[in-house]
């Protein structure tokens, strides 16, 4: 009976250590997430607009000093790599599954676009940006909930919807033929969107 009642003992107690332990890991906060700036400059300016950004796009190389084109890549790496920056900042992200992430909450400035980025909402969208990505169904669907969503928060109209490429006329600094930026490109459904958005 002794020897019963220990071994249950003995189980209850591994329980209650795994238990514990599922607790443990999930108040864990990795230690990019505790680093990860999340936090924007207070604003001066009304919010009037909301600016449409892709992942990909070009740039310059580092090393070569040649135009490059960064690939669109995954939302936990495109979040952890803007919440790592200093200077850059998004309010959201949108992955190709539709799903949506915060960062910066929208009452706080992050520099996202020259000149803008005081009055407007920054949301990217996962996409390579070269007019030839599609933007699927599920990502298009859940960005128009959102912006939906923040023009009837903060009374935003059509003509305050825009795309990056629409603000940003500035041209590479390694290549003055090409434009720095082009996104979210010519596969985004822009007037289409708008549409959707704004459909009575």
């Amino acid at each position: 009976m002794t020897y019963s009642t220990e071994s249950h003992a003995v189980r209850n107690m591994g329980r209650i250590s795994a238990v514990i332990g599922l607790v443990l890991t999930a108040l864990t906060v990795p230690a990019g997430d505790a680093e990860a700036r999340r936090t924007g400059n207070v604003r001066t300016q009304v919010i009037d607009m909301v600016v449409i950004h892709s992942t990909g796009g070009p740039t310059c190389d580092a090393g070569t000093g040649k135009p490059i084109w960064v690939g669109a890549g995954t939302l936990a790496e495109n979040l952890r790599q803007i919440e790592a920056d200093h200077k850059l900042g998004i309010h959201y992200m949108i992955d190709r599954d539709g799903t949506l992430r915060a960062s910066v909450p929208e009452d706080q400035m992050v520099h996202h676009v020259f000149h803008y980025s005081g009055r407007s909402i920054a949301i990217e969208l996962i996409n390579e940006g070269d007019g030839r990505d599609p933007f699927p169904d599920a990502q298009l669907a859940s960005l128009v909930k959102l912006l939906r969503d923040i023009k009837q928060r903060r009374g935003i109209t059509r003509d305050g919807i825009k795309r990056h490429s629409d603000l940003d006329h500035a041209r590479l600094s390694c290549d003055r033929t090409q434009r720095r930026k082009v996104d979210p490109g010519a596969a985004f459904p822009y007037e289409s969107i708008l549409d959707r958005v704004f459909q009575p």
